[in-house]
């Protein structure tokens, strides 16, 4: 059932005491990247089983790939209501286990059920600013505590929305300064803090809750990242470049 939506943004409480704690300095391996020949990758995350990467499409689709590179499995969920034009760009899983996904034009979040094979609208009518165009819209979505998620706004503006599970209401977070292309974003449960992309600066940046910002890292690397997520068991970043059709892992300590 589509939650209804106050037409009023609010603002979310994140602030928490564990996040003001000083960032940890990270050192990057050399990448390793994966040609999958595939068209239109946009995120990414870890799978159920944290031994594989479910990858959202541009054109609906969800796709299962291993460590190596290797699709397994071809479109694990139906189309979106099998609607045309869905643009799926953010991919996350949350702490219980669900996965959620923002969808670009239409500014609508979606949950696919743990066995894929269903797929509900959670919100469909997000923030949309005046000067938004269709393909300017959420470009990445990350699972935060206490139900709230976070949806990174491509451009104009460059922001970060909150959405809250509980209370079906969307708020601001922060808005991100000298950015060129928001494409995702990523909440890291090990320090509270975010993780966002930028396709064309080519730069991974980490904030607190609230924007501080805490250090940039460059990702050239990635001619154009698209997708991010951090794998800190195994002390793994993975990457999607929707220009190459290439997956990346990096390793980091």
């Amino acid at each position: 059932m589509v939650s209804s939506l106050c037409a009023c943004l609010k603002d979310e409480p994140v602030n928490r005491e564990e996040e003001q704690q000083q960032p940890v300095s990270y050192v990057l391996g050399t990448p390793v990247s994966y040609d999958t020949g595939i068209d239109g990758l946009s995120a990414i995350c870890l799978n159920e089983a944290g031994d594989g990467l479910l990858i959202a499409q541009d054109n609906g689709s969800v796709l299962e790939f291993n460590f190596e590179g290797n699709l397994l499995t071809d479109n694990v969920m139906a189309n979106t209501d099998g609607r045309s034009k869905v643009d799926l760009e953010g991919i996350t899983r949350a702490g219980d286990g669900s996965i959620y996904l923002c969808e670009e034009r239409f500014r609508e979040v979606w949950k696919l059920s743990a066995d894929h094979k269903a797929i509900t609208l959670i919100s469909d009518a997000g923030p949309r600013e005046d000067q938004n165009e269709d393909n300017q819209g959420y470009e990445g979505i990350a699972a935060g505590p206490d139900g709230i998620l976070y949806v990174a706004n491509q451009s104009k503006p460059f922001r970060v929305y909150t959405y809250s599970l509980v209370t079906g209401t969307w708020g601001t977070a922060f808005d991100v300064s000298g950015a060129k292309s928001l494409s995702d974003i990523f909440y890291d449960k090990d320090d509270g803090t975010l993780w966002i992309t930028d396709a064309k600066t080519q730069k991974l940046t980490q904030f607190r809750p609230d924007g501080t910002l805490l250090q940039s890292m460059d990702i050239s690397f990635v001619n154009k990242p698209e997708g991010f997520c951090k794998d800190s068991s195994l002390k793994l970043m993975w990457f999607v470049c929707d220009k190459t059709n290439k997956i990346y892992k990096v390793s980091y300590n």
